[in-house]
């Protein structure tokens, strides 16, 4: 049997990424967590927050669409670089399951003998998209499931890796 062999493509993708924490709304009936925490483009940071703080403040709260998990699409051979910020007052991290990496500088976690590969401030990985799929990312900082963790809150996320040359559009306009 012979493999399909992808070309080559080296192409570097960059997400600046930042960890926010608000009320996430689950349904109409106003179910929702005090403490959450989201991934999100740093670009869409502000309007996320205050648009969820909005449909928050109605009676019953009311949750607001883009609070949700984040997913960042890649091709596959695509260098990921993530520029990670957070303005919370914790330690935090991103460590991405599946995605080749450099396990000293990008793995998200404090472990051994490994510098330390979290933040309270900033903090750049580089991932390599080397096999197509989907793959979760999530906080590695405090991975436990009591109260005071992170991915119970909601701090996790996917990359999808696909073929080379793939195009993704967005799902309303098209």
């Amino acid at each position: 049997m012979q493999l399909c062999q992808y070309p080559s493509q080296s192409r570097i993708r960059r997400f600046t990424l930042e960890a926010i924490q608000i009320p996430i709304v689950y349904n109409q009936y106003g179910d929702y967590d005090p403490n959450g925490l989201l991934y999100v483009l740093e670009q869409d940071s502000q309007r996320i927050q205050r648009e969820a703080l909005k449909r928050f403040q109605q009676t019953p709260p009311q949750p607001y669409e883009e609070v949700r998990p984040l997913v960042l699409r890649v091709n596959l051979g695509d260098t990921v670089k993530i520029c990670f910020r957070t303005p919370l007052n914790r330690r935090l991290s991103i460590h991405a399951q599946g995605l080749a990496y450099d396990v000293m500088t990008s793995d998200g976690t404090s472990t051994g003998f490994n510098p330390d590969s979290t933040t309270d401030n900033f903090i750049e990985y580089t991932r390599y998209a080397n096999t197509e799929g989907v793959f979760l990312f999530h906080d590695m900082t405090d991975p436990r499931s009591s109260e005071e963790a992170t991915n119970i809150h909601g701090l996790f996320g996917t990359v999808i890796v696909e073929p080379p040359g793939a195009r993704w559009f967005h799902m309303e306009t098209g």
